[in-house]
């Protein structure tokens, strides 16, 4: 079983790493058609698009995910429950976004003067929605059977198409802005039958009206959850904007760029772990001990990924970005361990899940967004980029303990605390230790040196047997 959970996410994780590489590849071309103000309006329109879908959707998506497995779930009401899902994604989604419209289009004048979006460029974004809505909740059933070679069958063909289409749309035809949301939708459309027939066995006619409320009750709070995540993610750089200046700013989002690294582990990871952490729950007895292992395994994994983030800060903005943007690499290593403890929350949020008590991921989540917001406000006008940077470090780390307070206080698990302070004390020493020894020259002495200290960690570890044989079998199986 583990076995499969790694091998999932070594799927997951190629399939998002190839679309990256893509998206890297076509961005020389936007850049040389579009101007900084279409970025503008594309990166409007994407926010709003992210938002109202997250609204559209109602949680349905997680609901599903979560009873489908559920020992209480009878495997004659599995399709029952993905039809009675899907259709009330659609119902929802179809009245919302037409309502939607309807006050777009009294407004549409306004719009246009204020923020120069054209009403034309607006719809198409908004269309997109529920056909996009309609591939994530047919990608995420996917999930729920491992069977992630579809995943990425179906992402390819959603992902790869649209960057065709409008690439095509853009250059061929000179359509701009309207060829890449037009090139967008038209994918997202045709893209939907082939999710329909890969998940077709578990659709039938039946609407279970108390499936639909069962599924609304345990998916409402992830709507006020992700408005919180959402108002969370986008306000420290307005903030910045705000209280400090614009090359502070810079400086922020370029220690976010290379912390991706830990964001793309933790998706990759995600895609796999809630259906495998449900069906473990229904068929291993011992499901709370693997938990935990698993919990161990994957905080030291991400704090060994952003600590070597944090040592070699200097050496990655120096090889990779103008010198202006070197004073970023403090600030690097504080947003890394920052991604780092949001990781873990997969695994700390998971009793608040199994227990159905959803409403405490939206408390954790705007108890986080307020904590943020007053921290961004003490910190920032003194230390700017790195004082946002710890206002994010210390809201995820309370984010993380908030959810593991309450699972343990609701589904207890028995965690391996020593391992789980080990990898915290490598938070630490990411953090502390690029300030200690920034440089801004390159030596080979120093590299060498944090290479040790790296080599010195990972022992640590095994020493202390987070890394152990039977991790290693399941992280590198052997080949017949």
């Amino acid at each position: 079983m583990l076995k499969k959970l790694s091998k999932d996410v070594a799927i997951y994780g190629g399939a998002d790493f190839l679309f990256k590489v893509v998206g890297f590849a076509v961005f020389p071309i936007y850049a040389h058609v579009f101007s900084v103000a279409d970025y503008g309006l594309m990166a409007l329109l994407g926010v709003l698009a992210g938002l109202v879908g997250m609204l559209v959707n109602v949680g349905v998506n997680n609901s599903v995910q979560r009873f489908y497995w559920d020992p209480e779930t009878q495997e004659s009401q599995r399709a029952v429950l993905v039809s009675t899902g899907l259709r009330q994604l659609v119902g929802v989604g179809f009245v919302a976004l037409l309502a939607l419209l309807v006050v777009l289009y009294v407004v549409r004048s306004s719009i246009d003067e204020r923020y120069g979006i054209e009403w034309g460029l607006l719809v198409l974004a908004l269309l997109t929605i529920l056909p996009d809505q309609i591939l994530q909740y047919a990608l995420d059933t996917i999930r729920l059977h491992f069977t992630p070679v579809r995943f990425m069958i179906l992402s390819f063909l959603k992902n790869i198409m649209g960057v065709a289409l409008g690439l095509w749309l853009i250059v061929g035809l000179d359509k701009g802005l309207y060829g890449f949301f037009g090139g967008a939708l038209i994918a997202s459309v045709l893209s939907v039958p082939v999710a329909l027939w890969f998940i077709r066995r578990e659709l039938v006619w039946q609407f279970d009206k108390a499936i639909a409320r069962k599924i609304f009750h345990f998916g409402y709070p992830f709507v006020f959850a992700g408005m919180a995540y959402w108002i969370f993610g986008s306000m420290d750089r307005w903030m910045l904007a705000e209280l400090s200046n614009a090359t502070e700013v810079g400086l922020y989002s370029i220690a976010f760029k290379f912390a991706a690294v830990v964001t793309f582990v933790n998706g990759a990871f995600s895609l796999a772990w809630s259906p495998f952490a449900i069906k473990l729950m229904r068929d291993d007895k011992n499901y709370r001990q693997t938990y935990s292992g698993i919990f161990s395994i994957w905080f030291f994994l991400l704090a060994i990924i952003g600590c070597a983030i944090a040592l070699f800060a200097d050496e990655f903005l120096m090889l990779f970005t103008p010198r202006e943007y070197w004073p970023a690499s403090t600030t690097m290593g504080v947003v890394a361990m920052g991604v780092v403890l949001f990781g873990t929350t997969q695994v700390t949020a998971l009793g608040i899940s199994l227990e159905k008590k959803t409403k405490l991921l939206m408390y954790g989540a705007w108890l986080t967004a307020l904590v943020n917001f007053l921290l961004n406000v003490a910190l920032i006008p003194t230390y700017g980029a790195l004082g946002s940077a710890f206002a994010t470090l210390v809201s995820y780390a309370l984010l993380t303990s908030f959810f593991l307070y309450w699972t343990q206080q609701l589904h207890p698990l028995p965690l391996e605390r020593r391992k789980l302070i080990y990898s915290g004390c490598v938070v630490i020493i990411g953090l502390l230790f690029p300030h200690l020894i920034h440089t801004s020259e390159m030596s080979t002495v120093l590299i060498i040196g944090k290479l040790l200290l790296l080599g010195a960690v990972i022992g640590g570890a095994w020493m202390l047997g987070i890394i152990d044989k039977r991790w290693l079998g399941v992280l590198f199986p052997a080949r017949s």
